[in-house]
């Protein structure tokens, strides 16, 4: 892998995790414009991170139970450890 296609797929990563400078966001719109393999990269990224984002809103919008014997049991663990 060539340097820059590194620090752009490192640039890639981060930018699903913080806000890139503007410095940041030129280095990768310009290596995008001659690179397909990191752009196609940062596509797969985009698609997965809202593939991941739609099945936490998906979680956070059930009523999903504990049932009692698995509270019990992690109760008794906690206490075990006191």
């Amino acid at each position: 892998m060539k340097h820059a296609c590194k620090r752009v797929s490192q640039l890639t990563s981060d930018s699903f995790e913080r806000e890139l400078s503007l410095t940041e966001k030129m280095q990768l719109k310009l290596h995008f414009a001659m690179c397909s393999l990191c752009r196609n990269y940062h596509q797969r990224l985009a698609t997965m991170a809202g593939i991941f984002e739609q099945m936490r809103e998906h979680d956070l919008n059930q009523d999903i139970q504990l049932p009692i014997e698995d509270k019990q049991r992690i109760q008794s663990v906690l206490e075990k450890e006191k």
